[in-house]
């Protein structure tokens, strides 16, 4: 039930910002990262590639709930009650990676934008435990 609850949640929030984008950069309305506040065409890619990325993964998951239901795998609750998030964080991941690929193609990705897959892990003096 959480699968179509959230997957109708979801593609309910891509039609509405594909019937009616976001113009600028509203802190509760449209899509909002770095990447995309970069430039107005970046805006403009971000809000229409969110709208089709939650459309088509709300759909997805919508299918998915409706199909656990008809299987009557309900009882499986605490599984998808761990997965379902999973299918709020990809369409965030392929828009930003889509972002990424358009303002990299137009020369425009920022000079210090980092790759989060690219970030080097260092160990840093700090605190340590007493024994």
């Amino acid at each position: 039930m959480i699968y179509i609850a959230c997957g109708a949640i979801m593609l309910v929030i891509g039609l509405l910002w594909l019937i009616s984008p976001a113009k600028r950069q509203i802190p509760f309305y449209g899509y909002h990262s770095y990447l995309a506040q970069v430039n107005k065409n970046s805006f403009k890619f971000a809000q229409k590639r969110a709208s089709l990325n939650f459309i088509a993964f709300g759909l997805i998951q919508l299918l998915l709930g409706i199909g656990i239901h008809l299987f009557k795998w309900d009882r499986y609750f605490l599984l998808w009650l761990l997965t379902f998030y999973l299918f709020i964080i990809f369409p965030i991941m392929a828009t930003e990676k889509a972002l990424k690929s358009y303002l990299k193609n137009r020369h425009e990705l920022p000079a210090d934008y980092i790759d989060p897959d690219k970030v080097k892990r260092e160990r840093t003096k700090g605190f340590r435990d007493r024994k």
